[in-house]
């Protein structure tokens, strides 16, 4: 766990450098660029108002309106997980070349997907930010000074994702079915966590809460719409438990990877 930490601190300026590289490529020959990373969350933003707002109305009392960005909160970080593991479970057979340089630090290319859906991410916030002024200016009982401790939840988030990629990023390029297997257990995640709907509306049916409850993704979801949404605080226990997740996630990917590390070479 540390040596990982160690080894990803020493060459932080390569990981910089790859990770400017990626959002470079994804952008290569687009007139808009990075305005697009603007663009997207926009009219994301755009179509849920509309078809939550004029269409389909979900009838939820725990959530004021607008519900488009209730499901926004949640939705943008989560986008942020799913990209960062599917593309890092990949990476290393992507960069398979790289990993037979002997020289090459193999852990640092699961980090670079992880950083450049951060900073994705990071540019879909003033999309929300503005989506909440707004929001409050037609009356809506939503934001507050609870969304300034966002970045926190963030922070406590990366350990986690980062951590998922490590382990899942030896795993695949030892068997090339994982990644298919990440994509339908993160399907069934999605809908096992509350982004679609709040976890208020499950409290008459305490089987599925139960289990929504006890998936180690739902206090981080809770916590930005807590913070983002409502502008609330979350309680100790809401960061004690993203503190533990985060821990363990990053304890047992950096330790599968350095199991695995000896045998990248003759796997990718």
């Amino acid at each position: 766990m540390w040596r990982t930490a160690r080894r990803l601190v020493r060459y932080r300026g390569l990981l910089a450098i790859l990770t400017v590289r990626e959002l470079k490529a994804r952008y290569r020959g687009s007139v808009m660029g990075w305005l697009w990373s603007l663009v997207n969350p926009l009219v994301l933003l755009a179509v849920y108002t509309f078809v939550f707002g004029k269409i389909f109305h979900p009838h939820d009392e725990s959530i004021s309106q607008p519900y488009a960005l209730f499901l926004i909160s949640g939705l943008f970080p989560w986008i942020w997980l799913q990209s960062s593991l599917l593309e890092g479970a990949a990476s290393l057979l992507t960069n398979a070349g790289l990993i037979r340089k002997a020289t090459f630090p193999a852990e640092v290319l699961p980090m670079v997907p992880v950083l450049a859906n951060l900073v994705h991410l990071a540019l879909a916030l003033p999309v929300i930010a503005a989506a909440v002024v707004v929001a409050r200016h037609l009356g809506y009982d939503v934001g507050g000074p609870g969304a300034l401790l966002m970045p926190l939840v963030v922070l406590l988030q990366l350990p986690l994702i980062a951590g998922l990629s490590l382990g899942l990023a030896a795993l695949n390029a030892h068997f090339k079915d994982v990644r298919d297997l990440l994509m339908n257990v993160l399907t069934v995640l999605f809908f096992m966590t509350p982004i679609l709907y709040s976890i208020r509306m499950l409290d008459r049916h305490d089987a599925v809460r139960a289990l929504v409850a006890y998936n180690p993704l739902t206090p981080f979801i809770l916590a930005y719409q807590e913070t983002l949404f409502f502008g609330r605080l979350p309680g100790p226990a809401s960061w004690l438990a993203m503190a533990a997740i985060s821990a363990g996630a990053w304890a047992l990917g950096t330790a599968l990877f350095g199991r695995l590390s000896d045998t990248l070479v003759e796997a990718v």
